[in-house]
């Protein structure tokens, strides 16, 4: 006997209503049972996002208190079929109304199945559908549905599948081959041929850090294959287009991270594709080989679940939805407009930390990789912020650049969530909630001086063209530089430093000249050369909106502070910047600048190493009396024998009753009549004197290093007297 709804043909079960209806079409939507009583959600593949269909499966003449698991649809005939564990336990077939009505079934053992799914076979007028159950150690029962339902059916054991002892959640039917794929707990993918009755082991999946498949597994018309793990909310993509697996190995990735559950077991009508139909999905942008559209698995994120357009996750000013499907359509998609929430504020070179300010719309939880190797994709190696708490608004990042990264054009991907996820989240897959930012960026090879993680240290004694109390603690600064470079030529300049003690009543500025002076040539960096409008800097992380590039000058001097004492605060109870004793505990004041050159230079022509770092008069400031009158910028004090800029007054060198002995016809500079200089570098993080302390008393072997230039005594640095330095100074 047959009925007729609605211009539909279902068949008719025992007991059956006037209310039982076929689902209207093929759902692209999977469906997911959930809970001891049983729930039935819709879930989207692409995004996740999971819609109860029905918070209580029903029977029509009783109550339902119980699971049901094992669930399948049957695109034949329209319906979900699943096993019920409600007394008498029965396979149940499932209506659009998301009401159950019970075959009766014989030949099945007193168990509970908890893995199903429907298999359709032949073409649109021959098809014939068979429900599968299988519990290890009872093995595979196969249940024809092609007869009257309401009639009494008899399940049929597949021979020696009760000895295949598959550990085993869910499986599916491919929807071309008609072979039955499933998933261990271990990663392990099986291969089921129902109708030769046996069991194939495939490969050991790779799943990263996923602890298993506890979950559901789908199919798609394109021979796709999804498995779900409950405790970790991730769906994991398997490509099984080719089907038998004969001639290569499989692999699997995160096609979408979703909510955890205590269990589910999921269905899907096979014959369905999985596409974009969510306009609130936000994918990335990085173009191929990176896997970056929904066929690849790519990144993207339901950035609007709940449909409310109110308390959304993102980077920058806007996030927006793309229907990105296949790599065509990536193609034909502008770079987005969104992707407004990183700034990259230093350059990316090799062996230094970048610094990035990610700007977020609220509290929430940051991941970024970047494809150092330049491979068109994002390793799990290349991953280098995990989950990092942002704040609302900009937050400052340093991102450690390795040593080995290749020069060049790549790609950087950040994805923002709001931290619920279960685990953590890949380069690939959807997440519910936060957006996707991909970022074209450029990436240098470095010369550093004096090392990837190391410093030289900067002191100045700022009496100069007088002696004073020569304890050069007046600016004393770590510095760092780096020439960027690409093939064998620079490109830009990158330099960074910590301001580590002012004991100067004089307001001092500090800046560096793009110079290089060797024993043979002179190298030099001009104004010209400078791309200003894009050099970026920063102080203790803050970007710094005046040009640093000094005005009105032929060589290229950047000034990094007009005034150190603008910079520093004083610990209560100090008069000047850690250089007392217990006055050194105050953090130092951090400085970066990335400069970039308008066209590359050849290496050989390029200064480099550690450039002319000096310091200057601050204006406005009392800086002596044989400067009153004078442009306090017009005094510097450079390194021993560095010729000063051509903002120098050169009067100066010729001051009444000075120390300074510089004769410079000889090219002998900044230095008094015995050697001694008035700025020196150190080849490390240095303990300077305290306030007061001559140096040579505080470094007893310091005099002999000067004076013979440093011939004797290198390591002078190393002898000293500790009650007469600031100990703490290298913290």
């Amino acid at each position: 006997m047959k009925l007729t709804h609605l211009g539909k043909v279902c068949c008719v079960l025992w007991p059956c209503t006037v209310f039982s209806q076929p689902f209207e079409n093929c759902p692209s939507q999977a469906f997911l049972m959930q809970d001891a009583k049983a729930q039935l959600y819709g879930i989207d593949l692409v995004s996740a996002k999971p819609t109860v269909l029905a918070a209580t499966l029903t029977f029509a003449t009783e109550a339902n208190n119980e699971s049901v698991n094992a669930i399948g649809f049957n695109y034949k005939d329209q319906y979900l079929y699943g096993f019920s564990r409600q007394a008498p336990k029965s396979v149940v077939q499932i209506d659009s109304n998301y009401q159950m009505a019970r075959l009766n079934i014989t030949g099945l053992p007193d168990t509970n199945f908890y893995v199903g799914d429907i298999q359709v076979t032949g073409d649109a007028a021959n098809q014939r559908a068979s429900y599968y159950v299988y519990t290890p150690r009872f093995g595979l029962y196969e249940i024809d549905l092609n007869s009257d339902l309401t009639a009494e059916i008899n399940a049929q054991l597949l021979p020696n599948s009760a000895n295949w002892n598959l550990g085993i959640y869910d499986f599916a039917f491919h929807p071309q081959s008609n072979l039955l794929y499933a998933v261990e707990s271990n990663g392990d993918l099986h291969e089921i041929n129902v109708a030769n009755n046996t069991s194939k082991f495939i490969t050991q999946l790779d799943i990263g850090d996923d602890t298993g498949a506890f979950g559901a597994a789908y199919f798609d018309i394109d021979g796709q294959f999804y498995f779900s793990n409950n405790k970790s909310g991730k769906i994991h993509k398997v490509d099984l287009s080719i089907s038998p697996v004969v001639g290569y190995t499989p692999t699997a990735n995160v096609f979408t991270s979703g909510p955890k559950s205590s269990q589910n077991d999921g269905a899907r009508c096979a014959i369905a594709e999985v596409a974009v139909t969510d306009s609130s999905i936000d994918f990335g942008d990085a173009p191929r080989p990176y896997n970056t559209s929904l066929e690849q698995s790519g990144a993207r994120h339901l950035f609007d679940p709940s449909s409310t357009g109110s308390n959304l996750i993102y980077l920058g000013e806007t996030v927006d939805g793309e229907n990105i499907n296949t790599n065509d359509d990536l193609i034909n998609n502008p770079i987005d407009d969104s992707d407004d929430g990183v700034s990259f504020v230093t350059a990316i070179a090799a062996g230094q930390d970048s610094q990035i300010i990610v700007n977020a719309s609220a509290d929430s939880f940051l991941y970024a990789w970047f494809d150092w190797d330049q491979n068109g994709g994002f390793s799990e190696s290349e991953r280098m912020v995990t989950k990092y708490q942002l704040n609302k608004g900009d937050n400052s990042i340093l991102v450690s650049v390795p040593s080995n990264v290749k020069a060049g054009q790549t790609w950087a991907r950040f994805r923002v969530t709001d931290g619920s996820e279960a685990s953590l989240i890949t380069a690939t897959g959807g997440v519910l909630g936060g957006e996707v930012e991909d970022y074209p960026i450029t990436t240098f090879a470095s010369a550093v001086y004096p090392g990837e993680n190391d410093w030289v240290t900067l002191a100045y004694e700022d009496k100069w063209p007088f002696s004073g109390d020569y304890d050069f603690n007046d600016v004393v600064v770590n510095y760092r530089t780096t020439q960027l470079i690409e093939g064998s030529n620079v490109v830009g300049y990158k330099i960074d430093g910590q301001l580590v003690g002012v004991g100067a009543t004089y307001h001092n500025g500090f800046a560096v000249r793009l110079t290089e002076t060797t024993t043979s040539t002179t190298n030099t960096i001009l104004s010209s050369e400078i791309d200003e409008q894009n050099i970026i800097y920063t102080i203790n992380g803050d970007l710094q909106l005046d040009s640093p590039l000094e005005a009105n000058r032929e060589q290229a001097i950047l000034i990094f502070m007009q005034d150190t004492w603008q910079h520093i605060t004083k610990q209560a109870g100090c008069d000047y910047f850690r250089t007392e004793s217990n006055c050194d505990v105050n953090s130092k004041v951090t400085f970066s600048m990335t400069i970039p050159l308008k066209a590359a230079k050849a290496l050989a022509n390029a200064p480099g190493t550690l450039l002319d770092p000096f310091i200057f008069g601050s204006e406005g400031f009392y800086h002596g009396d044989f400067l009153v009158g004078k442009n306090a910028r017009s005094w510097e004090v450079h390194l021993k024998n560095q010729a000063p800029t051509e903002a120098f007054d050169s009067s100066l060198f010729a001051v009444n009753g000075a120390d300074d002995a510089t004769q410079q016809a000889s090219e002998l500079f900044f230095q008094t009549e015995n050697g001694l200089p008035w700025a020196i570098e150190v080849g490390m993080q240095w303990l300077h004197p305290l306030e007061g302390v001559d140096i040579t008393n505080a470094y007893d072997r310091f005099a002999n290093f000067a004076q013979s230039s440093g011939q004797q005594a290198p390591q002078w640095f190393n002898s000293y007297n500790a009650p007469s330095v600031v100990v703490k100074g290298e913290q």
